[in-house]
C-alpha cells in the first residue's frame, strides 16, 4: 500500500445532498410551506416538489428568485448546485473504475486524472 498522502480535493464523497434538501431544510426553519415559496417564486407546486425531491436542478434563474424571496445569495444556490453535480460525477467515475477489470495501479492512475 502506498504511503502517499491524499488531499481533500482527491477525495470522492460517499453520498451528496441535493439542494433542494437544503431548501426543504430551509422551508422548515422559516414555517414555510412548498406551495407559499411556489406561489412566490411564480413557479408551480409540482416544480417545486420536484426541486425539494431532488428530481429537478436550480437554475441561475431560479436561484435569483430564491434570493429575493429567502434573502439567501443565488451565488450560494449556484454553488451548491454545480459541487452536487460535479460530486455526483465523482461518484460515478469511481463506481465505474472500481467495476473495471483493470490492475489496481492502473485504477488508481484513473483515480487521479
Amino acid at each position: 500500500m502506498s504511503n502517499k498522502r491524499k488531499l481533500a480535493n482527491d477525495l470522492v464523497p460517499g453520498s451528496v445532498m441535493h439542494p433542494g434538501e437544503l431548501l426543504k431544510d430551509e422551508l422548515a426553519a422559516r414555517d414555510m410551506k412548498q406551495i407559499d415559496l411556489a406561489n412566490e417564486l411564480g413557479i408551480a407546486k409540482n416544480v417545486m416538489s420536484e426541486i425539494i425531491n431532488g428530481k429537478r436542478n436550480l437554475t441561475p434563474e431560479l436561484a435569483v428568485r430564491l434570493e429575493d424571496a429567502l434573502g439567501i445569495k443565488a451565488e450560494f444556490w449556484m454553488k451548491y448546485q454545480v459541487s452536487y453535480e460535479i460530486d455526483r460525477i465523482r461518484i460515478k467515475n469511481k463506481k465505474a473504475i472500481e467495476k473495471a477489470k483493470i490492475s489496481d495501479k492502473s485504477k488508481r492512475k484513473l483515480a487521479s486524472v
